[in-house]
């Protein structure tokens, strides 16, 4: 192994040289001029003494600079930013390593006080935190704790320094922190743990969550949803329900019916009828509601759909083939398209109708509702749950659409129309 090179060892080398030079020419002096032992000592201490005590304080004063300078870095380790241990140099390249060091010391000083201050407010932040929070020292003893831990333990922090968690049932098990049977806590709680430096030691940050208070959260937002859930569907097919109705009822006010209008009157009463059907089909299969309902595939007429929609929905334009027939759950695509299509009228402006488009292709039937708004702005969130465009918006009509059509093997998208302003809504099933 080869020795390492040293300061002390190279200036060692450089003083040999320096040396070695001036012997030799003193040999050559002695040699050719023939001088005797005495006269050749002399002109060899003449030469070489001063060199030597110049290599001797050279060397003294490097040494010396580098024990100040260890000196003064040790002092910048222990805190001591006002010390200087070269004072006695005032000028050249140690007046400027005084200054870097200077500077270095003004540097180490902010960083300290930026950390005291972010410990502090850590330290103040845990204490206002509801969460029970326990600080644990590089002993894995209780450093600190705040006073949601306190109260959760019906204990003081003066009585909780210094003991080990054990004693109030938390305990390490594979390197995670968790709460064991003798926890008396009055409830479950989940342990997440953090490591954390402080004066070049590792401390635990311990945070407990409760179990059974986030299951209750969790319940109380499937409950939340599901209410939001139904009040939309409902809401969609009750209004217009409502609308044919009173228009119904405002036939009947002006006197006898004439054979149109008896038409009419069969046709309402026989779409309100479906309506609520269809509406109360769709509220029992959430009554679960883990899962939609299966989808009971029927093929249906696709004429009989669209004048249902026709009757919901007067200035909806529907293109359609004769006898063109679907292979769906009535149900499910009624709801789904009843959606869409109240979307695409909110969308578009000034009056303009909608047109619904149904074609048959080899392998799926493909219906497509157009409207001639603004357009999507946001394609990427337009099937995440409870985000809406719309001021009023809840943010499930989309989201349910598109369950609804899955859940007959089929797939619903939206894009931006081509041949002009709008956006169409494209539900493919498979045949």
């Amino acid at each position: 192994m080869k020795n390492r090179a040293s300061l002390e060892r190279r200036l060692i080398y450089l003083f040999s040289l320096a040396v070695l030079l001036p012997l030799l020419l003193c040999i050559y002096i002695i040699d050719s001029q023939g001088l005797g032992w005495l006269e050749g000592f002399t002109l060899i201490l003449f030469f070489l003494l001063p060199g030597g005590w110049v290599f001797y304080q050279s060397y003294k004063n490097i040494i010396d600079v580098l024990e100040r300078v260890g000196l003064q870095l040790d002092s910048l380790g222990n805190e001591e930013y006002n010390s200087w241990h070269l004072a006695g140099y005032n000028g050249g390249q140690i007046e400027a390593l005084r200054q870097d060091f200077d500077k270095l010391g003004r540097q180490l000083a902010n960083k300290r006080l930026e950390y005291m201050h972010n410990e502090s407010f850590l330290s103040e932040f845990i204490k206002e935190l509801d969460l029970p929070i326990l600080v644990l020292d590089h002993h894995q003893r209780i450093f600190s704790s705040n006073a949601s831990f306190e109260a959760l333990t019906n204990t003081s922090i003066h009585a909780l320094i210094g003991k080990r968690p054990a004693g109030l049932g938390i305990a390490q098990n594979a390197g995670k922190w968790q709460l064991n049977q003798s926890a008396r806590f009055g409830q479950r709680y989940e342990i997440t743990h953090h490591i954390f430096k402080r004066s070049g030691r590792n401390y635990q940050l311990l945070v407990l969550f409760s179990v059974e208070e986030r299951l209750r959260d969790n319940e109380k937002e499937v409950w939340q949803r599901l209410i939001r859930v139904l009040n939309h569907e409902v809401r969609n097919s009750l209004t217009p329900i409502y609308s044919m109705s009173q228009s119904l009822q405002e036939m009947k006010l002006a006197g006898p019916l004439n054979d149109q209008q008896k038409a009419l009157e069969g046709n309402i009463l026989q779409v309100i009828e479906q309506r609520a059907k269809q509406l109360l089909e769709f509220v029992d299969s959430y009554s679960a509601f883990s899962k939609l309902a299966p989808a009971e595939l029927k093929n249906i007429a696709a004429y009989e759909v669209s004048q249902r929609l026709a009757a919901i929905f007067p200035r909806l334009k529907s293109e359609l083939g004769s006898e063109m027939q679907v292979r769906a759950d009535i149900g499910q695509l009624e709801q789904a398209l009843i959606n869409l299509i109240k979307n695409a009228f909110e969308a578009s402006t000034n009056n303009t109708p909608v047109v619904i488009s149904w074609q048959q292709h080899r392998q799926y039937t493909e219906i497509a509702v157009y409207d001639s708004g603004p357009g999507i702005g946001n394609l990427e969130n337009l099937f995440v749950p409870f985000y809406s465009t719309k001021e009023q918006g809840s943010g499930i009509g989309l989201v349910l659409s598109r369950e609804l059509i899955r859940n007959q093997g089929g797939e619903l998208t939206l894009r931006n129309r081509h041949d002009g302003p709008g956006a169409v809504a494209c539900i493919r099933l498979p045949r």
